[in-house]
């Protein structure tokens, strides 16, 4: 083991003083990183959820309903502006809320009425939906709201009759129509359109959803909302599921050009250096010395990935600045990253001392390596993200281990997974590194 160690940590300075070597482990990977971090968007990877949506209000009815609804907006983590009829649209504007003429006496009539949302183009699609699903969810308690504070005046059991399609007097207007007769109130042909629905009698107001209830002033007229009551309806919005977001942005470079970068050098550097050693006879003369070929083989896979853990280790601390820099949202996991960066190295430093044992040119093997790199940086995701190629192609890439890794760094980065969700694709990143250490030990023989 002792002699494994040695032969890597000579490994190790040989490549440490080329300067063309540090330049491609350290620099340009974190060059490569930060153009094409910028170039596709900048910071990214954050759940769009969890944020403030911008909004503009354009209300055209001007009703004690319409105000309920922006109030409930307001509650909705929204960023309101607001934008008079005559008024022209403001340059900033992304997306606009248009409450129609009439919404009160549409809504409290039973007649449906449409909400619409224009969005201005090139604006971002997935902040677009978070919007419509809060407006879903604020109109939802709206309406839950209008619901339980006709039911809250009557008793529990008359209201209950009425829900199942029994007249009763208190969903009626207190003022009778022509002949005699007695109009339906406002909410009532919503009411019958909730048909074996079982409802407390119990008042709610659209403007306590979140505990903080308006003064009695604020309240509209004829006592339709009420305060002082917990909300009857909650909703709740989350992602439904993992939805395959590509990564954009730093959360695309940096892993992509970390990966990339790692593998180049194993396969360049590393291969370059063995075919040199093979030919100048420098392995032969090892035996010489009490060193056995296991050992030097050893050696050589130890100090490709000696190699890279020193790469791997600079590169997730610029990503740690890079964060800090750009606000970018790495998991929380850099522990993690670093570790399955780690494995990655130890699974391709077998395959560049295979590499370097199949040709005896030094520039031939180098060359080779680069193509190679390229081929598995581009199958594997390095340059893309996977989710915008097609299905095959995505199937044809887990032969390469740079997909797995990706896989597992965008799992981390990007969509907040932990260590049992990636683990899976940590193991075959170790299968694949026990396939090139046998395939090495087969190809590299010193004798």
């Amino acid at each position: 083991m002792a002699n494994i160690l040695k032969i890597a940590i000579h490994d190790l300075r040989i490549t440490l003083r080329d300067r063309s070597a540090v330049m491609w482990m350290f620099f340009l990977p974190i060059v490569f990183a930060t153009f094409f971090g910028l170039v596709l968007g900048g910071p990214s990877g954050t759940n769009p959820v969890d944020g403030t949506v911008a909004l503009t209000i354009l209300d055209l009815d001007g009703s004690t309903l319409s105000s309920a609804l922006i109030e409930e907006l307001k509650d909705d983590r929204f960023g309101l502006t607001f934008q008079e009829a005559l008024e022209a649209k403001a340059s900033d504007t992304v997306r606009t809320l248009v409450i129609p003429e009439d919404f009160e006496a549409s809504v409290t009539a039973g007649v449906q009425t449409t909400l619409r949302l224009e969005k201005e183009p090139g604006t971002s699609a997935e902040a677009a939906l978070v919007a419509q699903a809060r407006i879903v969810r604020s109109v939802t308690r709206l309406i839950a709201g209008l619901i339980m504070t006709e039911l809250s005046e009557a008793e529990e059991e008359s209201a209950i009759d009425v829900i199942l399609g029994e007249p009763a007097s208190p969903f009626q207007s207190e003022k009778s129509g022509k002949n005699g007769a007695v109009p339906e109130s406002k909410t009532s042909n919503f009411l019958k359109s909730s048909r074996k629905a079982r409802v407390s009698a119990e008042s709610y107001s659209p403007y306590v959803a979140q505990g903080n209830p308006k003064p009695d002033d604020e309240i509209s007229k004829k006592g339709r909302f009420r305060t002082g009551t917990s909300p009857l309806v909650s909703i709740d919005t989350t992602w439904a599921g993992e939805r395959p977001r590509p990564p954009s942005g730093f959360s695309q470079s940096i892993p992509g050009n970390a990966t990339m970068f790692v593998l180049l050098v194993t396969l360049t550097y590393g291969a370059a250096s063995i075919t040199t050693e093979r030919q100048s006879g420098l392995l032969r003369r090892l035996l010489t010395s009490p060193v056995s070929p296991r050992e030097i083989v050893g050696g050589k896979i130890l100090g490709r990935f000696v190699i890279s853990g020193l790469q791997v280790s600079v590169l997730v601390g610029f990503a740690a600045l890079a964060g800090i820099w750009v606000d970018l949202d790495l998991g929380g996991n850099l522990l993690l990253m670093w570790a399955v960066l780690l494995v990655y190295g130890a699974c391709v430093a077998p395959l560049g001392v295979a590499l370097g044992a199949w040709f005896r040119d030094r520039d031939r093997a180098a060359n080779i390596g680069v193509m190679a790199t390229m081929a598995m940086a581009a199958f594997g995701g390095c340059w893309w993200p996977l989710e915008v190629v097609s299905q095959p192609l995505q199937k044809f890439a887990m032969l390469f281990p740079t997909t797995w890794v990706m896989r597992a760094l965008h799992g981390l980065i990007s969509f907040g997974h932990g260590w049992k969700v990636i683990s899976p694709f940590v193991g075959v990143l170790v299968l694949f590194g026990i396939a090139f250490t046998a395939l090495a030990m087969r190809s590299l023989r010193v004798e």
